[in-house]
């Protein structure tokens, strides 16, 4: 389903299960919307620029988080981290905190690196970027866990890549084509997410197996939902 924000973004939403809500969008979108058309970024550049509050149309980042982005060496990451911090915020300020104004929404991360909503650590949120889409997601019911992964499906990865992600007994079952590659790569980094261990965990240790995940090898009780979007990205969540 398609949801139509102010001034040309469309943000998608997608709701697998009652209590839990995606949203994903185009991040050249974004960029076209937060930032004034003078100080739209090209994305053609790579150094990172030195931004402040006056480069964009709204208050949604304070002045700690655009120090954050000035900290970053590359525009591409600096471009991924503001459009899923709007995304995110957007998405608090809509269903959680409605009173709030965008730049008083903040996102704080715990030892390991996941991420939490300052005001209401107790929603479990998951972002995630690829390429040109950012993604967000929220659950309301504060009991469960969830982590959300988008990929771009590129060509097939080569044998490294494999033996770095996969483990031989994944690579066994795996189908010899990269959608069902990417699929398992993100529904693994999905889990990382639930886990709220990213890549602090290692990867050898966690087994995407016939859409069933086993970890230590163990298997796990979760669910896992993927879906493909514009045909060339795959969104994968697993919540508990």
């Amino acid at each position: 389903m398609a949801v139509d924000f102010q001034n040309n973004i469309d943000i998608k939403t997608i709701s697998p299960k009652p209590e839990i809500v995606i949203w994903y969008a185009r991040i050249s979108q974004i960029m076209q919307l937060v930032f004034h058309k003078e100080s739209l970024p090209d994305s053609r550049h790579l150094r990172n620029i030195i931004f402040d509050k006056y480069n964009f149309t709204q208050p949604f980042l304070n002045s700690e988080e655009i120090n954050t982005i000035n900290g970053f060496k590359a525009l591409k990451k600096q471009m991924e981290w503001i459009s899923g911090r709007y995304l995110i915020k957007l998405m608090a300020k809509n269903i959680f905190s409605k009173a709030l104004p965008l730049d008083e929404i903040t996102i704080s991360y715990l030892d390991e690196g996941a991420p939490f909503l300052t005001h209401a650590p107790y929603i479990p949120i998951s972002l995630s970027h690829s390429n040109n889409y950012a993604a967000a997601g929220c659950c309301m019911d504060k009991t469960h866990a969830l982590g959300i992964d988008i990929e771009k499906i590129g060509t097939k990865p080569d044998k490294g890549f494999l033996k770095i992600a996969f483990t031989k007994k994944e690579i066994a079952h795996l189908k010899n084509n990269a959608e069902s590659i990417f699929k398992n790569w993100t529904i693994k980094e999905a889990y990382l997410k639930q886990i709220k261990k990213g890549f602090n965990e290692n990867l050898h240790r966690v087994e995407v197996i016939d859409n069933e995940i086993w970890h230590n090898q163990n298997r796990v009780n979760v669910e896992i939902y993927s879906t493909i979007i514009d045909n060339n990205y795959v969104l994968s969540l697993v919540t508990d």
